[in-house]
């Protein structure tokens, strides 16, 4: 008569172990690589808030901008951000294009964008030259 045990044999529970440490590799894998995502997410949000900012601030305060280009650093969710704001003329009569580039300021001056927007600005009313005997 012959007594059989049940269980799992050595490379059974060898096999599993594989199994298991692949699964838990690609799972690892998959969380690295969706925190490196979010973090890159997040930092282009922080940039285009930034440029929405800038591009607000022009508009609001019917700033009519000289043509040229100015950078400046701006603080935001703790971090310091590098603002080049380019003004040209615009493609039709008293408007200015505006494009902002946002990028995470560098220590050594040198720095990436991370975001860049354009809009048209048109020139405030008050500073538009009525002409002669004309009603505003």
């Amino acid at each position: 008569m012959t007594h059989r045990q049940s269980g799992f044999t050595l490379v059974e529970i060898l096999l599993s172990l594989v199994i298991l440490a692949f699964a838990a590799i690609l799972l690892a894998d998959t969380f690295g690589a969706s925190a490196s995502a979010f973090s890159r997410l997040n930092k282009d949000t922080q940039a285009w808030l930034v440029a929405s900012d800038k591009l607000v601030e022009l508009q609001v305060f019917q700033q009519w901008p000289a043509t040229g280009t100015q950078d400046e650093i701006v603080e935001r969710g703790g971090q310091r951000w590098q603002v080049r704001t380019r003004t040209t003329e615009g493609p039709y009569p008293n408007t200015r294009r505006v494009d902002i580039e946002v990028g995470l300021a560098a220590e050594g001056g040198g720095w990436q964008p991370n975001w860049s927007q354009f809009s048209l600005l048109a020139k405030p009313h008050e500073s538009i030259a009525s002409p002669a005997g004309s009603s505003p």
